[in-house]
């Protein structure tokens, strides 16, 4: 079971049906709710550096059909299934350790998101009902899509 109690990474929201999904190999080892691209050369999946790659944005989902979960690590070179995040959808993925604020915009480092700094790009925001404190790198937080 996870830590933070959170067992999916797709979490709801507005969302067409079916959600849309893009798969191929990870480039290196990835944990689910990894925000990442395909990369054109290689294809294979790559966790995002700051969000703003010139790429489509996707996050990892965990592998239920292989029996594996939230925490469970994709090994490189093994089979991503990626959803394509689209406004209004929430997603659980891996933060930066510090503490959110509902409503707080974020931003991407290596596939994590973190408190936006005024340099970068917002990406998403905070989704939970209350402050929520992420002691230890790479927990999941719940976001929702700008």
């Amino acid at each position: 079971m996870a830590k933070d109690g959170k067992h999916v990474i797709h979490a709801g929201g507005i969302f067409a049906n079916p959600q849309l999904h893009r798969e191929g190999a990870a480039a290196a080892d990835t944990k689910p709710g990894t925000v990442g691209f395909f990369d054109t050369t290689t294809q294979k999946f790559t966790a995002s550096v700051d969000g703003n790659e010139d790429a489509i944005l996707y996050v990892a989902n965990y592998d239920y059909l292989r029996c594996k979960t939230v925490d469970d690590t994709i090994k490189a070179g093994d089979w991503v299934v990626a959803m394509h995040p689209t406004d209004g959808v929430f997603f659980n993925v891996p933060a930066a350790a510090g503490t959110y604020k509902k409503g707080q915009p974020l931003s991407i480092v290596n596939g994590q998101v973190k408190a936006k700094a005024a340099d970068t790009s917002t990406r998403c925001y905070v989704e939970e009902d209350h402050s929520y404190t992420i002691a230890t790198a790479g927990d999941l937080l719940r976001v929702v899509i700008k």
